[in-house]
This record gives structure tokens, C-alpha cells and sequence, in this order.
């Protein structure tokens, strides 16, 4: 058997998680910073409704026509090459994937300018928030967008090729550089912007400075990853073939990956389509605010664990000592996460209810419907973190498509219940249309996990998921404490403004966090080490 590879960067699985979940922090802090300033310089108006649905579409395209497949493919197929030694065949993979994508995802770039605007009308309506003028905007904007589907595609491909090679750091990093850009984008828009309810009243120099200026995030996102993939040695060339043996393995991955992220689109497209039919002004922002607190936590205490571990699922020798202890860490912090989210929800709508642009407007509806949006979304994000590994190890297994069958039937409950909930009523409002997406999402993710669950324990034997459902009850318990004391709290106290509320839910938070893992900590001392040390460590050692 040949060595692996001596490209595979050194350390341990929990040194990469560290470094993972240390920029990943970053990245989300100042992905929530993101929004926060797009919520005070656009926030929930009718320019924000037409920006939040356009800018969907790029990201839905390249998904369904590249993204899941992409996704599937990279780490498992370049991964398992380098760990057999074989340098050129991880290469070659490399180099086929993206001349793919490339090659996929070029003419859709073209094809979305082209139709832009009878894209905008069918996703807006006719009038979205009561302007005439809404359709034209959005179609301005989407061929501004248009660009980032290919775009994403680089990305992902160039993301997977590194963390095949176990780098994690410049990966976690792209975000971040995304964000800065983007924020810069939306400073310069309200500070360009005009007044009125209308899009036209905007100005079009501002429009195109918000449009151009999100492009030019994920530019910033894509982009810079040649330079740390040159750097660790690979050699890009266009291909279009795959190395003998790997098409056919590259192909099941890829069919799969595509049916579980199509299933996923379907559901954000339904999401943005619902959103528009509410009777409130900016639903799609609240929905974007919601999305992006309750992936902080997922983001930062799921992925690091999961991304770390992918690699080595595919290595015989660490693969069920692995999953192992990884699914003990994520399902327990998942729990923990969604406690905590629930007791931080008033805090989290009083301070976009404090920042946002639309808070004298239209909008200011939809803003007041946020804390119940997350708390409805809440309960999902254990089964959601779990997912996001059980779908790795399945991949890495060759069970690959169980793996789409279950995560893509997860996602149609997501969007299925929503449409026959809300389609009857008419126009909904925005606390109706919130908390059926937000059950929905939740039923959908927590019915992937179980389906997944049953799998692996199938697949990889009973033992890898032993523990992970006592850990989880016991986290529960903790958490559960400091949400009921901020629930008694509510009834004689609120926060009054942005600050004393980001105070308030960052204690809350830390509470409850600190509470559901000092439970496992008693229980399970072992594995309370082993959770704290794949969210903080980012020394050389296991």
C-alpha cells in the first residue's frame, strides 16, 4: 500500500476543527455584522425585498446545476487519492472537476442575463410592495448577479481541493474577505441612496453600487483560493477527464449531491416565493436575518467538527473512532444551540427593530415577526448540525445515495408544509408566514437526521452513534434551565435598545451554552473534553 500523500497537511483532526471553528467565528461574526449593516442601509424596504429575492438566484442556479454534485465529489475522491500517495490522479481530478463546473455553469451565467427580467417578475410578482417599478429593478439586478454562478462554482471546487489536502485556513478565511467587501457595498448605498418607498427613488447609481458591490463579494470569496491550491502543490490543467476508475464513483457522488441540494433549492425557492405573497413589506430580509443567526451557531460548532472529520471518514484505519466521537459533539452542541437560540429571540428582533432602514415603513411588520420566525426555526438546527456529518460519512462510505434520498426528503417537508399552509390563506402575515416556514424547516431537518441516523447504523455498525443520544438529553436539560429563567425574566423585564439587547442575549447565550456542556461534563467527562477542545483547540495534539 503506498503512503499517503506528503502534500496532506499535518495535525490532528481536532486541531483542524479548532482552526476551522476559530475563523469560522471570525468569518460569522462579521457575517452577522454583514447584516446588520445591510438591515440599517437597505433593511426591510421594497429595495431590500427586490435585492433579498434577486440575489437568491445565482446561488439557487448554480446549486441545482453544479453545486450539490461539486460539493459531493471534491473531498472524497481528491482525499482518497492523496491518502494512496497518488499525487497526479488527485491533480487530474481536480482539474476535471473544474473545467465541469466551468464548462456547466458558463452558458447558465449567460443565459440568467438574458432572461433576468421575466425571472424577477415570475419570483416578485407583478407589483411587489406596491411598486410598478419593482420588476425592472430586480432584473437590473439579477444581470449584475449573474456572474456569481460561476463564480460559486470555482469556489467549491477550490474549497473542496483544500480541505482534501486538510488546509482548512484559507477556505474558512474566504468568507470573511467576502463579508468586508459586501459591507463596504452597503455602506456606500445608504450613503448614495434617496428617500422614498419607491426603487426608483433610490437612484440607479445606488442600485448598480449594491449589485456590483455583492458581485464583487463573491469575487472575493472565489477568486483568491488559486493561491493557496497552487501553493500545496497542485497542478491545474483543463480536462474534462477524470483519472481511470474515478468518472464512475465521481458520477454516483455527483447524482446524489445534486439531489439532495435540487431538493434544497426547490425549498429556498418556495421560502422566497411565499415571502413575497405575505401582506408585509420585506418578509425575504427577516427570513435572510432569521437564516443568518440561526447559522451562526451551526456554522461554528457543527461544520468545524463535520469539515475536519471528512477527510478522515475516507482513511479505513480513523474512520469509525472518528465518526464516533464527532457525532457525540455535534448532536450535543446542536441541542445546546437551539436552546440558546430560542432564549436569545426577543433580543435578536430588538436589535434589527432598532437598526433597520424599514422600521418606520412598511416593513416594521415584518421586523416584529422575527423573534417568533426564530423561534420556530430553532428546533431544527440539532438535526440540521447532525446531518451536516452523517451526510460526510455517508458519502465517504459509498452510500451515497441514501445519503441524497434522506437530506432531499428533509427539504421537501421544508417546502411542501409552508405552500399547503399558507397558499389557502391568501396573504399571509409575516408571523404566519415565519413560523410555517420555521416548523417546516424544522420537521424537514430533524426527519433527515433520523433517516440518516438509521443509515450509518446500518452502514457503519451500531457502536459509532453509541452515546450521542444520552449526551444530547443531558446538554438538554442544562440549556433548557437558562431558557425557563429567561422566559420568567421576559415577564418583568426587556431589553430598551440595541446594546443592552446584544448584552443580554451574548450573557444569555454563553449561559446557556455553558450550562448544557457543564452537563455533559459530569456525565461524560471524556467527551465534554473532546467537544471543548474541537470548538477552542487549535494546539498539535488529539
Amino acid at each position: 500500500m503506498n503512503a499517503p500523500s506528503a502534500r496532506l497537511a499535518a495535525g490532528s483532526l481536532l486541531a483542524g476543527a479548532g482552526i476551522i471553528a476559530a475563523t469560522t467565528l471570525l468569518s460569522r461574526v462579521v457575517g452577522l455584522g454583514r447584516w446588520f449593516v445591510f438591515s440599517h442601509s437597505v433593511g426591510a424596504t421594497c429595495v431590500g425585498q427586490i435585492y433579498g429575492t434577486a440575489n437568491q438566484v445565482p446561488n439557487v442556479l448554480y446549486e441545482v446545476a453544479a453545486g450539490g454534485a461539486l460539493a459531493a465529489v471534491a473531498v472524497p475522491l481528491v482525499a482518497g487519492h492523496l491518502n494512496r500517495g497518488d499525487e497526479g490522479a488527485a491533480d487530474r481530478t481536480a482539474s476535471a472537476l473544474l473545467s465541469w463546473a466551468l464548462t456547466l455553469l458558463l452558458p447558465l451565467t449567460v443565459l440568467v442575463t438574458l432572461l433576468a427580467e421575466p425571472i424577477a417578475g415570475a419570483l416578485l410578482g407583478e407589483q411587489a410592495c406596491g411598486q410598478p417599478s419593482a420588476t425592472r429593478t430586480g432584473a437590473l439586478m439579477l444581470a449584475v448577479f449573474a456572474p456569481q454562478i460561476a463564480l460559486y462554482g470555482i469556489g467549491i471546487v477550490l474549497t473542496g481541493v483544500l480541505q482534501a489536502h486538510r488546509r482548512f485556513l484559507a477556505a474558512a478565511l474566504a468568507p470573511l474577505l467576502s463579508s468586508i467587501v459586501v459591507i463596504g457595498a452597503y455602506l456606500a448605498y445608504g450613503a448614495l441612496r434617496g428617500e422614498g418607498p419607491a426603487p426608483e427613488d433610490a437612484g440607479r447609481e445606488a442600485i448598480l453600487v449594491l449589485a456590483w458591490g455583492t458581485t464583487a463579494g463573491v469575487v472575493a470569496l472565489s477568486l483568491p483560493l488559486f493561491v493557496p491550491v497552487l501553493r500545496a502543490g497542485v497542478r491545474l490543467r483543463p480536462t474534462w477527464r477524470f483519472p481511470a476508475g474515478t468518472g464512475s464513483r465521481a458520477g454516483a457522488l455527483a447524482v446524489a449531491g445534486l439531489v439532495a441540494v435540487g431538493a434544497q433549492q426547490v425549498c429556498v425557492l418556495a421560502t422566497v416565493w411565499l415571502a413575497n405573497r405575505s401582506d408585509a413589506v420585506g418578509v425575504v430580509n427577516i427570513y435572510t436575518y432569521v437564516q443568518t443567526v440561526y447559522l451562526l451557531p451551526y456554522a461554528v460548532l457543527a461544520v468545524p467538527l463535520a469539515t475536519a472529520a471528512f477527510p478522515r471518514l475516507t482513511d479505513p484505519g480513523e474512520a469509525s473512532g472518528t465518526l464516533r466521537r464527532t457525532a457525540q459533539a455535534v448532536l450535543a452542541t446542536g441541542v445546546v444551540a437551539a436552546v440558546a437560540l430560542a432564549a436569545v429571540r426577543r433580543e435578536v428582533g430588538t436589535v434589527f427593530l432598532t437598526l433597520d432602514a424599514g422600521s418606520a415603513g412598511g416593513g416594521r411588520g415584518s421586523l416584529e415577526a422575527l423573534p417568533v420566525g426564530l423561534a420556530a426555526y430553532a428546533p431544527g438546527l440539532a438535526g440540521f448540525g447532525l446531518a451536516a456529518l452523517l451526510t460526510r460519512a455517508l458519502y465517504a462510505h459509498g452510500s451515497a445515495r441514501g445519503a441524497a434520498v434522506s437530506v432531499a426528503l428533509g427539504w421537501l417537508v421544508a417546502a411542501v408544509v409552508p405552500i399547503a399552509l399558507l397558499v389557502p390563506v391568501g396573504a399571509p402575515s409575516a408571523s404566519q408566514t415565519l413560523v410555517a416556514l420555521g416548523l417546516a424547516s424544522a420537521a424537514g431537518m430533524t426527519l433527515t437526521a433520523l433517516l440518516q441516523a438509521r443509515l450509518v447504523r446500518r452502514d457503519w455498525g451500531e457502536q459509532v452513534l453509541t452515546g450521542s443520544l444520552r449526551l444530547a438529553l443531558v446538554a438538554l436539560l442544562g440549556a433548557a434551565a437558562v431558557l425557563v429563567a429567561r422566559e420568567a425574566l421576559a415577564q418583568v423585564w426587556q431589553p430598551g435598545g440595541p446594546w443592552t439587547a446584544i448584552l443580554s442575549g451574548g450573557v444569555t447565550g454563553s449561559a446557556a451554552l455553558a450550562a448544557g456542556l457543564a452537563g455533559v461534563r459530569v456525565v461524560e467527562p471524556e467527551a465534554f473534553s473532546r467537544i471543548r477542545q474541537g470548538i477552542t483547540k487549535r494546539g498539535r495534539t488529539d
